[in-house]
């Protein structure tokens, strides 16, 4: 026993010296704790010792006996940690978690605790429970396993129905499509496409064949082959759809479809492209869904989503994000803009095109035909009295200056722009003639992501460095700004772990299912606006963001590939330059 919790039990005359004496002779006779002699003596009972204990370490008690917490709250942690640590979880506001501990001692749980906080975004309040009540918390646990396990196997048999059904259907799509008249095949390739995951339809003519390819977790792949006398039928059966000009085939034209498919409302944006022979179409699927996306169901984590969210809670400034298209820039502003839709303010948009329809939202089409661009929008909008401002790419010298101008007269403002990194925004917005000491004033933040295939869970499997990789994943290991962090995923000594795809039904052979984003950051601070007002040097911005503690993007994905969520391969593909 702690001589502290012993001393405090004698002061608070939980026990007396006569029995203090007697439990310490007892323990030292039968080689046992001071405090297990006292329990099982009988002298003081269990909660008491608690409460002391709780007081020491000023961690506030809570009763646990016979409790009843909800299936969303105790499976925030599995079961297999909460074990492993001696914690449960048993009330969740908001992003406030509330743990039981049954030793508040135990600085390798609270470390586990700290760190599994941070990487999901929460904020902690312990407790100390009794052992009995911790015992009781966890039977939750055995409650909810049979219901859970009933429930994961009806959706395996489900998952196993629905693919077999799937491979019948693609087995035969080919066919059915050759045979469907022109608007049958239209919809069925789009019906196809949504049941894999596409997230871009292209159309694409040749001489001798029209090729149908799906980009499918950021990687084309051909789905069909059609007869080339086929594509113009089938171009004007998207224009008609579309609302475009069928006898127009020499100028690019874009337009929107909005098609039922599988009974979900289906956006589609169109592109025309003129080619030697014929035209090129491309569709992106923009499911029109209510579903709240938040960042971090995009994948941000840790400290840059610790600085987003105080960010976005800011009332003025910019704030930037960086990437090439398709990229997830769009959902990631609309995510963020999800979170700031309230009744109490004015949020208005300047999209070109406008991809996600928002209840709430203000939204403005750009249409540079009629005069309405990126600058003259901004500049109509500020007289719209908003409180934020979304503009959907900051391209030229003149709606940089209105972002810049926005933000110091009380906006906050949220936008695209290209550049290399997130360190590259700040050049690339000198280039535009903005000047450093604004861009210091202005901008709050600057992110930067891609978007990278996540592993399938079901079939990856474990798999070392490549040697013509291990000198690169190790520096970059060595020179991540927060070694502390470091050692907490990989144990000084070890060697990282990391993983790789397989292929099975559940992910079509691929390895991959889905995707999740990998981003850099680096916020604005006092000692980002001194190197603004002397000089603009990557090398200067890139120690002001390992001050700061915020990883590159090449650090953020290996940190997943060692999680398991990627793979080294898609480093490469995506990261590297």
């Amino acid at each position: 026993m702690d001589s502290r919790l012993f001393q405090a039990l004698l002061d608070k005359k939980i026990i007396t010296s006569e029995q203090a004496a007697q439990a310490q002779d007892a323990a030292t006779k039968d080689k046992k704790d001071v405090e297990q002699v006292l329990l099982d003596s009988g002298v003081v009972a269990e909660k008491d010792i608690v409460i002391v204990k709780g007081e020491l370490y000023d961690v506030p008690f809570i009763d646990l006996e016979r409790s009843d917490i909800p299936r969303e709250v105790l499976t925030i942690i599995p079961q297999q940690v909460a074990e492993n640590y001696g914690i449960v979880v048993f009330e969740k506001q908001e992003s406030n978690v509330k743990v039981a501990l049954t030793n508040p001692g135990d600085y390798r749980a609270l470390e586990a605790l700290e760190f599994w906080a941070k990487r999901e975004g929460y904020t902690l309040s312990k407790y100390i429970t009794t052992a009995e009540g911790y015992r009781d918390a966890m039977k939750n646990y055995t409650a909810f396993q049979s219901e859970v396990t009933q429930a994961v196997e009806q959706i395996e048999e489900r998952k196993v129905v629905e693919r077999e059904e799937r491979k019948k259907k693609r087995a035969n799509i080919s066919e059915t499509i050759r045979k469907a008249p022109v608007a049958k095949i239209v919809t069925l390739i789009v019906e196809e496409a949504v049941g894999v995951g596409t997230s871009d339809i292209h159309i694409e003519p040749s001489e001798k064949e029209t090729r149908v390819r799906f980009r499918v977790d950021g990687v084309m792949r051909t789905y069909l082959a059609l007869p080339a006398h086929m594509h113009s039928a089938i171009v004007a059966r998207i224009k008609v759809l579309a609302n475009l000009k069928i006898d127009e085939t020499r100028i690019p034209q874009d337009g929107r479809i909005r098609i039922e498919v599988f009974g979900e409302e289906i956006n589609l944006r169109v592109s025309t492209l003129p080619m030697m022979a014929n035209e090129k179409v491309v569709m992106r699927i923009l499911p029109t869904t209510t579903k709240i996306i938040t960042l971090e169901d995009l994948g941000f984590w840790g400290n840059v989503l610790e600085v987003l969210k105080k960010i976005i809670a800011r009332p003025t400034g910019v704030l930037l994000i960086s990437g090439p298209t398709g990229s997830g820039k769009s959902t990631t502003l609309y995510s963020m803009l999800t979170a700031l839709n309230t009744e109490k303010v004015n949020i208005t948009t300047l999209e070109d095109p406008i991809e996600y329809a928002t209840p709430g939202l203000n939204q403005v089409q750009i249409n540079t035909e009629v005069g309405l661009t990126f600058a003259s929008g901004l500049r109509a909008i500020l007289r719209q009295d908003p409180n934020i401002v979304m503009v959907g790419e900051i391209r030229d010298r003149e709606t940089a200056e209105l972002a810049i101008h926005t933000a110091l007269t009380g906006h906050f403002m949220l936008s695209t722009i290209h550049a290399k990194d997130a360190l590259g925004v700040i050049p690339r917005l000198v280039d535009m003639h903005v000047e450093p000491f604004l861009i210091g004033a202005a901008l709050n933040t600057i992110t930067a992501q891609r978007l990278v295939r996540k592993l399938c869970q079901k079939c990856k499997a474990p798999t070392e460095t490549p040697e013509y990789l291990k000198a690169e994943v190790d520096g970059e290991i060595a020179t991540m700004p927060d070694q502390e962090f470091v050692k907490q995923i990989m144990p000084p000594g070890t060697q990282p772990q990391f993983f790789r795809p397989v292929g099975c039904d559940d992910c079509d052979k691929s390895g991959y299912k889905g995707r999740t984003v990998v981003v850099e950051a680096i916020s604005m601070s006092n000692e980002l606006q001194e190197i603004l007002n002397t000089r603009v040097n990557i090398d200067v911005l890139q120690k002001e963001r390992n001050r700061q503690k915020l990883l590159s993007m090449k650090q953020d994905t290996i940190v997943k590939a060692m999680r398991g969520e990627t793979s080294l391969e898609e480093l490469l593909r995506v990261t590297r330059e």
